[in-house]
């Protein structure tokens, strides 16, 4: 009898010992942050020389703020762009690669993608797997009003987990039957 708490104690530790970590939410916040880069920025392609990107352009206001000017209308063989951008507008504009600036197209940043919540940690049956699924906020500037079909406010993403030599890792997925087969 004497031995028997020590019995226990050790039968106690034992069954705690071999039971798998979960993944918890800071844990998978962390991770996923670390991945993602967050805050990321969101940026928008304007095409200078298309017709259609002017009206939305000149649709939404930018004109108004002294950020863009628009042509509204171009002669035959004239080489000036639909759309060209103000001193005002230096601080959205990003750095465009040089095979877009030969069709006179101009990378503008329209958002920041904050990291906003954990929705909901599910563990498969294993313990070594788990689907995470989180949303993002987008914080939006004033060239938000240039993209075509709108901008959302939250994001919805799904993130697979894996566990490997009890350290939880991100898992590339290819496919949802990838990640449940591996």
């Amino acid at each position: 009898m004497k031995n028997l708490p020590y019995i226990l104690a050790v039968v106690i530790l034992m069954i705690t010992g071999c039971q798998p970590k979960t993944l918890n939410e800071k844990l998978a916040i962390a991770l996923i942050i670390e991945k993602n880069h967050y805050p990321t920025i969101v940026d928008h392609d304007v095409f200078c020389n298309d017709p259609a990107h002017a009206y939305t352009i000149f649709k939404s206001g930018l004109i108004e703020k002294g950020l863009v000017k628009v042509l509204e209308s171009k002669k035959l063989g004239d080489t000036a762009s639909f759309v060209s951008f103000t001193a005002a507008a230096k601080p959205y504009l990003l750095p465009t690669p040089k095979a877009d600036k030969i069709y006179k197209i101009q990378r503008v940043k329209v958002a920041d993608e904050e990291f906003g919540a954990i929705a909901a940690i599910r563990i498969m049956s294993s313990g070594n797997k788990a689907v995470v699924a989180y949303n993002t906020i987008l914080k939006k500037n004033v060239f938000a009003a240039a993209v075509k079909n709108g901008l959302r406010d939250t994001l919805n993403y799904e993130v697979y987990f894996i566990r490997n030599d009890d350290v939880w890792q991100i898992m590339d997925k290819k496919s949802e039957i990838e990640f449940l087969s591996f």
